[in-house]
Parts: C-alpha cells; structure tokens; sequence
C-alpha cells in the first residue's frame, strides 16, 4: 500500500568506533537512546517505525511535525547525560515523499533518498529535502527556520538534491553544499578496501590510535609483519568514514617499487591529477585541502624515507587531515606517536584460531579440541599471520595433527633474514605453511613475487610457462590454503598474495637463482601485452584492451623499470610507445617519466621519438614547459614529418602550450599518415586545431560548417569498429565540431562520450566532453535553458575544482563567459588574465564577444595576475554564479 509522508531519519556518528572502545557504555548509551527519541517522536505526535542499527526511521503525516521532532531529537540528544566520555551525537533528515509498505517494512525511492540525505548531514544537524521544505511554506515550528544548503550529490540518484538546513538553538550549523564537502556515506569510504572478516581483539590498540588521533595528526602503526597492522588500521579507516566529514582514505605504497613511485602511487589511489605548476607531490595534498579527513599510508618500511616525506607534505598542506600509517618502524617525523602491534594475548589468539578455522570446517569440535589449540597459539607467538595460516591447515587436518606438525616444521631458520626473533618466527611460520605445499605450487607461489599487486589468470600462466587450466587449478589450491587472496574485478578474479608471503616469494626467488629469469618473463608477458594493446585499437576488442591497461599500471611500471634497469632501452620504449595513448586518455601521467632519462646510444628509434614527444607533451600539460618551438623534447624533426604519431604529440602539445593553433596545422599538413590510427590522430587534432582558430574568428562561416562535417564524419567512421575508446574519442571531437551550429547536437554527442569515457575510465575524454558540453548550452537564448546552463556550469566547474583538475575547470568557466560576464565584468576579467597568465591561452576575444567592455578592465586584470592563482580565479566565477542562481531564483 503506498502512502505520501514524512520521514526523519537519524543514526549515531562513529557508532562502529564507539562499539570498538567501549562495548559495554556504548550498549547502555544505545539503549538511553532508543528511549530518548522515542519519547520525542510519540510527543510530536508521529510513530517510531524501526531501528536501523544505531538509529531510526519515523514516520510524520505533517512534514511541519517532522521538522519540530527532529530538531528536538538533536536538542534532547545534546541534554542527555551518556555512558561514553564523549557523549553520543547524530545526523538527522527529512523528506516527504511515496512509501510502500509490506510486510512489516518500507520500502521506495523516499527512504532511499532520506537515508542519502541522512549522510550528508554533519553531526548534530538537520538536512531537510526540498519536497519537504516546499510543504512548510510558513509553517515552520516556532524558534526555527530554514535555510538553502545548496545542492547534494546523492548516491544512486542521477540529479542533486537541493538540500535546505534547518537553523535553530541547539542545532550544528550546516554549511551551503560550495563550502563545506559532505559526501554521501557510500562515497565516502570509495578508496577503502573492504572488510572481509571481523577484527579479533586489538581493543586496546584500537582505543589507543583513536585516543592518540584526538590530540595527533600522525599515528604510525609499528610492528613485524604479520601481526596485522594493516586489518588494524582498515578498521580505524572503516571507523574514521563516518566521524571525518572529508572522509577516509586508503594508501597502498606495497606496490611502490622504488621512492619514486611513492607519490605516484598515492595520487592514483586518491584520484588526484597532476595540474599546471604544481608537483606531483603538491598535487597530491591539494586532494585534501580544506578536508576534515583520515589518510591510510599503509605498507611504508621498504620506502621508509619517501612515505615520511608524503606524510609531511600531508601534514603541512592540509591542516585538517589525520594520517594512520603502517610500517615496521617509525616513520621519524617530528610529532609522529607510535603505537605498537604486537603478538595477540591467550585468549584473543585462540578466539582467532577458533573463527578462522571454523570458516574452512564448519562442524569443527572447538571443545574436544580445545588444549590443542590453546598450544597452537601460544607456540605460534600470537602472531595473527602465524595462527591464520595453522587454521586453513583445519580445511584437510585436526588441531592436533597441526599441532603435532610443529615439532618438525615450526622452527627458526639459520642464515635467512637478519632481525629481531619474532620476525624469524614469521619467517618460520611463512616457511612451515610453504612445506606443505607441493613443488607445482611451489612454482606458482614464489612467480607470483613479480607481479605488481597481482594480475589475472592469463598473466599467471604466461609467466609460469604453464597452461592456464593448469595455472588456475594451482592457483585455486593457493587460495583454498591461504596463500593467495582472489579479488573479483570487472576484469575477472585478480590473484595477489599478502605483503609478507610476497616478500617471502620474493626472497625464493633469489636463493634458487629464478629471480631475473622470472622478471624477464614478467617483461616478456608485458610486451606480449603492449603489442595486443595495439592490434586491438579500431576492433571490438579495443575496449577490454583500455580496461586491462587500467588493470596492469603496477604491472606495466615494474617490467619498465626492470628494462631500463637491465639497460634494455629499446624494450622499455616499445612498451610506453604501446600505452601512450591510453596513459594519455588515463590522464596517468606517469607513464612519460617511466622511460627517462632517454638513452639513445645506439641512435634514435620511432618509439624513442614518441616517448620523448609524449614526455614533453606531459611536461606542457603540467605546466613545466611553455617553450613554443619547434621541435619538442629534442627529437630530430625527420621523425617529426614521416611519423604521424609524433606529428600530432608535437601538435597537441603546441595547442596547450598557447601558440598560434594555425602552426599546428602546418606541422600536419606536411605529414603523411600511413595507418588508420595515425589518420584519425591527425584527425582528432586538426579538429582541435579548427575548434581554436574559430574561436579565435579565423574562420569564416564555410570553413566552420566544414569543420562540423567532419566532425560528423568521424562518428560515422568510428561506430562499426565498437571499440567504446574509439567511439568516445570520436563523439568527444565530434561534440567540439558541432557547438557553433548545432549545439543542441553537441550536447547530445558531448554526453554519449561522457558516458562512455566514465564506464571507461578515460578521465581526460569526459573531461574535454564536458567542456563541449558548457559551450553548446550557453549558445541557447532561451532564459530558461540559460539558467538550467549557469545550474550546470555551477555544477560542473565546482566538481572539477574539488577534483583539482583546475585546467579542466578554468576551461569551462572561460568557455561559457556569456552566462556570467556581463554581471561582473571584473571577475570575468581576472579570470581570463589568470588563465593566460598561468595556462599561457588567451581568451580575451571571447571575452569581448560576451559583450563586456574588456578595455576598461584588462590592464587592471593583467597587473593583478601573478599575484592570482587559478584556484582564486575559479572561486570567484563560482561565487558569481551562485549569485546569479540565487537572482534568476
């Protein structure tokens, strides 16, 4: 049955924090808090209609009722006296909407909304919806208003809501959704990993790092590997999602093979973006400017130095942010509190043997074997790794045949890894659960050392020499004994061992001699690789191509770094020459730096001009190279007129470098494409060439509509390939094509490569179709559709800033002056001059065309450039534009 009313949600903030440091008060305050709100809700005259684990759900027919009892939720929630030192807080909603009830329960898009409104509220807030907010008109309870927020990006809801804050005595402060991130809980924990299994005692470490985090930016986790440092800190992390408004996040440096790499690694798993003038390093920490965050650093001891210098960049770029960090010693910042993970007591060792190996023998009879298994976790030390591996053992054996085993497996090794004892009592651990394996598996287990954070069935059975039916039925017996975890991916399950066993792997490697025999595989099945990347590109394998490129980054770095380190140069140039435009779709700018210093002693190579193009062309994207001449990055200009590919790097890198497009044209117009894919290229950039000549009105109305045919054409020529990098690429230059005469064509085309660029992956063609996009919208004179374009702009700019892709926002916010020049002509200005100041392209003649009198404004702009960065620059348009919302409003 479906009926229209009024729902206030709530739940407990760090609830699983709270049950963590204190079971006991948090049981007794959860109890006090049921009662609280349920004496709330019956007074304001609606009804408790369940518990959500550590909230609820009320139901209200008048949304004017709703608002009351949740604003006296949270005053009654400030005014009770709780168990927890620190008292209980919560985040509460409102939403007025259809809901079908049935058997016993509610269901519908209205609670679904409510429970995404719910966690983008601060702690002792109240969100309300705009269907809600629209049925209060001037009813609101006495004492209380409210006020817009801005709109809220929910999970799972395909447009924001236009959230309202509710303002009274007693209730936190909601910021306008521009100031202040609140990400929706779903999206909060994105760059988590999941938590598979519950923790096992560590209760008083874990009281420890959340009491330490209180009053200390920086908590490093120490202890030897295999005493879970890492499933420790995921739980903080876990924890952290719900009570850091910024969120949490999670930094793995195990696939870091060099200091380097570091800082890479840590950009991809926070989604940050290399931008003009700022370092890799700074790029990274302005991920988290102006967050109340948690940042993970989990795996630093064989990067020790370079994670310390992340974790102090971290600490000085972004004030608000809280970094847990692992390692098996100290990170030794100024500052930094340790708090140290050592072997599990007694009990707790035996309550882990008892869980893990029941998960592998269900009907296991913990009583008869009790004795057997309380020395099982005294003789393993109490080391979680030690134990769970003994309990996989319960799959095929009895606690006591474990048990037993010690005697003869279970000892220290001589001569192995220098270090404290308990650390060779890991290594004894590792080595006895590696006895018991047969010498196939053997094989698999010490080749799975070279793959960077694991790799798919084929990759294991290229490398392994084995066939892969062979591979997989090895590596099924891997995981069934614990040796190697199985992830499933889009791509497939991903197999990849724990830090600790790929260290012992590793160290196999070497005492047998396979070491270099092994990586030289692994490069092997990489250039294997690289080579299907290319034969794939225009077929309909072209897309689990870009998806497994996606996949293999770690794998791709590691065999690079293992040619240029066995001074085979030519290899590792074939391999970027393979991924380069894929990097480039990536926006992984990392690959141009895997190849250099270029080594060219034998002479120059087509692959080595193209990285060397590709590298300088990445220098220009960031900002390190404005130098317009030709041409780049010292490669001899005959490779630059007979190879295409070259050709229309150097062009592309011309066009963002802020020189005459006309001069990129006449680079390609002395090329000769000899492939398909180097004739779309020249495409692709004589198209970008056209778009900025017309914009700089260098072209006269025929050359434009020509311009848009072809755009057209490259749709056409695109579609029958279905491979969905291709298509979006070619929708992306198409949309740019159509804006002058058919933007309402453009948005269309624009949005399909956006689509298909965001399945993908391929950030910079969503990015560049979005800016088409803005640009079509603002052609349209109609003041409804403008206003909806000024929304979007809004949106898109804003989104782009957060996720510092600043070229990408100052492109749009100069691309669509017209909706917002004409208002302050000033701050258009200033935005036009930082750009051109910054980026090195000049805008000004789109300025004047959006009718604003840029004379009487520019000089006074370019004076205050330097002193104006982009982010500064963003922020104000942005702050225009809400001004004009709030007008057309």
């Amino acid at each position: 049955m479906a009926s229209l009313v009024s729902l206030v949600m709530t739940d407990i903030v760090g609830s699983t924090r709270r049950w963590a440091a204190d079971e006991v008060a948090m049981a007794a305050d959860l109890e006090l808090h049921d009662r609280v709100l349920r004496e709330v809700v019956d007074a304001a005259g609606g009804s408790v209609f369940k518990h959500t684990g550590d909230g609820m759900i009320a139901v209200f027919e008048d949304p004017a009722a709703a608002v009351g009892a949740a604003a006296a939720i949270q005053c009654a929630i400030g005014e009770t006296t709780w168990q927890q030192a620190d008292g209980v807080q919560v985040r509460a909603a409102v939403h007025t909407g259809v809901v079908y009830q049935r058997d016993g329960d509610m269901f519908g898009t209205a609670v679904n909304r409510v429970a995404r409104l719910m966690g983008a509220c601060p702690p002792g807030g109240v969100l309300v919806s705009n269907a809600a907010a629209g049925l209060l008109a001037d009813r609101a309870p006495e004492g209380l208003r409210i006020e817009q927020a801005g709109q809220v990006e929910l999970a799972g809801f395909s447009t924001p809501e236009e959230a309202w804050a509710l303002v009274g005595a007693g209730l936190a402060m909601v910021q306008p959704a521009g100031e202040v991130v609140a990400e929706p809980a779903e999206q909060v924990g994105r760059a988590l990993p999941s938590i598979d299994d519950e923790l096992v005692g560590r209760t008083d470490e874990l009281a420890a790092v959340w009491d330490t985090l209180t009053s200390h930016r920086l908590v490093t986790l120490v202890g030897v590997g295999g005493m879970g440092k890492t499933r420790l800190a995921l739980e903080v992390a876990h924890g952290a999602a719900a009570v850091f408004s910024g969120g949490a996040w999670w930094v793995d440096l195990s696939v870091a093979t060099s200091p380097e790499a570091v800082v890479p690694v840590a950009m991809a798993a926070v989604g940050a973006l290399e931008a003009p003038g700022r370092s890799p390093l700074q790029a990274f920490c302005d991920r988290f400017t102006d967050r109340a965050a948690l940042v993970v650093i989990d795996n630093c001891e064989h990067v020790l130095s370079a994670a310390g210098e992340l974790a102090a960049a971290l600490r000085t770029a972004a004030p608000d942010v809280r970094i847990v960090s692992t390692s098996r010693e100290a990170l030794g910042l100024r500052g930094e509190q340790l708090v140290a993970v050592g072997s599990l007591p007694e009990g707790d060792g035996v309550e882990l043997f008892v869980e893990r190996a029941r998960a592998v023998r269900p009907d296991l009879d913990v009583e008869a074997h009790r004795d057997a298994i309380t020395q099982l976790s005294a003789r393993l030390d109490g080391i979680p790794l030690a134990i769970e591996l003994a309990a996989a053992r319960c799959r095929s054996m009895t606690p006591v045949e474990v048990l037993q085993r010690l005697d003869d497996r279970f000892k220290l090794l001589r001569g192995g890894r220098t270090g404290a004892e308990r650390h060779r009592t890991l290594r004894a651990a590792v080595e006895w659960s590696y006895s018991l394996l047969d010498d196939d598996e053997r094989h698999v287990f010490d080749t799975l050392a070279v793959f960077a954070g694991g790799t798919l069935i084929d990759g294991i059975a290229r490398v392994t020499g084995l066939d892969e039916f062979d591979a997989l039925d090895l590596v099924d017996r891997l995981v069934a004994r614990s040796m190697v975890v199985a992830t499933e991916t889009a791509l497939g399950m991903r197999y990849s061992q724990l830090e600790t066993l790929r260290q012992f792997a590793e160290d196999r490697l070497v005492d047998t001699g396979r070491s270099d025999d092994v990586r030289d595989q692994h490069l092997d099945w990489v250039r294997e690789m690289g080579a299907w990347f290319g034969r794939s590109k225009f077929t309909p394998d072209g897309t689990a191509a870009f998806r497994r490129f996606c996949g293999e980054v770690d794998n791709l770095r590691v065999a690079v770094a293992h040619a240029v380190g066995s001074d085979r140069h030519p290899v590792a140039h074939e391999i970027v020459d393979a991924v380069v435009e894929y990097a480039h779709w990536r926006a992984l700018w990392e690959a141009a730096d895997w190849v250099q210093p270029l080594r060219l002693d034998h002479g120059w190579t087509d692959a080595a001009a193209l990285c060397a193009t590709f590298k300088a062309a990445v220098e220009q994207q960031r900002g390190n190279l404005r130098d317009d001449e030709f041409p780049f990055g010292g490669v001899p200009e005959q490779f630059v007129l007979t190879l295409g590919r070259v050709a229309t790097w150097q062009c592309l890198a011309l066009l963002f470098s802020g020189a005459d497009p006309k001069q990129a044209g006449d680079i390609l117009d002395r090329v000769t494409m000899s492939t398909d894919l180097e004739r779309f290229q020249c495409e692709g950039i004589q198209l970008y060439v056209g778009l900025f000549r017309s914009m700089r009105g260098e072209l006269d109305e025929s050359e434009a509509r020509r311009l848009f045919e072809r755009a057209r054409a490259v749709v056409s020529f695109a579609e029958p390939t279905r491979d969905e990098l291709f298509l979006a690429r070619a929708y992306m230059l198409a949309a740019l094509g159509a804006v002058p005469f058919a933007p309402a064509e453009a948005t269309v085309l624009a949005d399909t490569a956006i689509e298909l660029a965001n399945r993908l992956g391929a950030v910079l063609i969503s990015d560049v179709a979005r800016v088409a996009a803005s640009m079509a919208r603002k052609v349209s004179d109609d003041p409804d559709a403008r206003f909806a374009a000024t929304r979007q702009l809004r949106a898109e700019v804003a989104a782009a800033l957060a996720e510092q892709r600043l070229v990408i926002a100052c492109s749009l916010a100069t691309g669509s002056m017209e909706l917002f020049a004409p208002a302050d002509p000033a701050v258009a200005a200033a935005m036009v001059a930082a750009y051109e100041f910054h980026i090195g392209h000049s805008r000004w003649a789109e300025l004047g065309a959006s009718g604003v009198p840029i004379e009487q404004y520019r000089a006074d702009a370019v004076s205050r450039a330097p002193s104006v960065s982009l982010h500064q620059a963003v922020e104000q348009v942005l702050a225009l534009l809400d001004r004009l919302i709030a007008e057309e409003r």
